[in-house]
């Protein structure tokens, strides 16, 4: 078959095909006819304009429309093996709401701070009085100040995942402790001239060592002793107000 002479001619169309940039900036992948640059920029959600409670409310949904499934759909109707699979995507999902929810990673914290820290561990903050929920987030601890950053829930972008949302001088701390923190559940212990700080984690257990020379310790500092008064002794007057009443008849 002999080919026609229009089919042998080299096409002069030109095609846009936006590269980006030169050198480094250039891009990997080959310019397609109608233009389109696919691997030229990182896929993110936000660049679709996805927030992380987009993500909750769909992670919310598929789990519930999932549960849904187990609960009111006979296995013989969709077939065993569609049941069964349905289980370890439901512990996935869980797992991605609370990595969408909750998680701070390293990268993320140094995008807020900008500036190298000595320990990091990802944890809970118990509530001062116990009830409520935990402040989930990473515990980062510096020369002269302990910090947690949270993820943000609300305006979270690449370059601002988290927040700081609690913070305290190192130089306020007078002893920690590794043990039971909130229940069964252990973590770290952070003793103050007046009262504590705790934080859920396993693995803060772990690292005891690296906690302590994160805070510049040789050794752990004696736990301060706190002396609980209860009943009519609470009621009674203190030394410091019968000295100030002695002073005031004189």
């Amino acid at each position: 078959m002999i080919p026609l002479a229009s089919e042998c001619r080299e096409s002069k169309v030109r095609y846009p095909a936006p590269w980006g940039g030169r050198g480094g900036n250039a891009s990997s992948s080959q310019g397609l006819p109608w233009g389109i640059d696919t691997f030229h920029k990182g896929f993110s959600f936000s660049s679709l304009g996805i927030t992380v409670m987009d993500m909750k409310i769909l992670l919310k949904l598929l789990l519930l429309g999932l549960t849904l499934v187990v609960v009111f759909v006979s296995p013989s109707y969709i077939g065993m093996v569609v049941y069964y699979l349905i289980f370890p995507l439901l512990f996935i999902l869980v797992f991605l709401y609370y990595v969408v929810s909750y998680w701070v990673s390293d990268s993320d914290v140094m995008k807020v701070r900008k500036e190298r820290y000595t320990f990091s561990l990802f944890c809970g903050k118990v509530p001062p009085s116990g009830d409520g929920d935990l402040t989930r987030g990473r515990l980062v601890i510096t020369e002269d100040t302990v910090m947690l950053y949270q993820r943000l829930q609300k305006g979270w972008t690449q370059k601002t995942p988290c927040e700081e949302v609690w913070s305290l001088e190192v130089s306020e701390i007078r002893s920690l402790a590794l043990g039971k923190v909130l229940g069964l559940r252990k973590g770290l212990i952070l003793y103050l001239d007046e009262g504590s700080v705790s934080f859920l984690s396993g693995k803060a257990v772990k690292q005891k060592v690296a906690i302590i020379e994160a805070l510049g310790w040789d050794e752990v500092p004696p736990i301060p002793q706190i002396v609980e008064v209860s009943g009519d002794a609470s009621e009674a007057p203190s030394f410091s107000d019968m000295d100030q009443e002695g002073q005031s008849r004189s």
